[in-house]
């Protein structure tokens, strides 16, 4: 069973997806700008875009993200340590928007460890939930009426 071809304005119009979206955009606005119905349509293109990416086109993109991530850290780092031009307020805000670079770095190179989450799961038959149900209908038929 062969592939089914893709038409080249389909590979051109996700090719415009992938890049408006490297670029930053929304899919909302890529939608727009691309004539997409929805922001979902955007996505559904991307996604497909991506499933056709060779893995050196993902080592790019991840590149480009962290030379952004630098170009920005870089920046506030200099705002940071002009220590006679910059407020208390102003000080503050840029640590945070540090924080927030140094945290997308982490999570783009895989830096943080997995988050471990506990999940209790109470499995009751039909006739507990009856029984419960008729246990809390006299708790409330039993209180005072206000």
């Amino acid at each position: 069973m062969g592939r089914s071809k893709v038409k080249p304005e389909t590979l051109e119009k996700e090719r415009k997806v992938l890049e408006f979206r490297r670029g930053g955009l929304t899919f909302d606005l890529i939608a727009e700008r691309l004539g997409y119905a929805s922001a979902s349509g955007a996505h559904k293109a991307y996604l497909s875009a991506c499933n056709r990416i060779v893995y050196e086109d993902v080592v790019e993109v991840r590149k480009s993200e962290m030379d952004r991530l630098d170009i920005a850290q870089a920046a506030i780092w200099g705002d940071l340590t002009d220590t006679q031009n910059v407020d208390a307020n102003t000080r503050a805000r840029l640590v945070l928007a540090l924080i927030k670079i140094m945290e997308r770095r982490a999570r783009l190179l895989g830096l943080d460890m997995p988050t471990k989450a506990q999940v209790e799961v109470s499995i009751y038959d039909r006739d507990t939930i009856d029984d419960e149900v008729k246990r809390l209908v006299a708790i409330l038929n039993s209180q005072p009426q206000s």
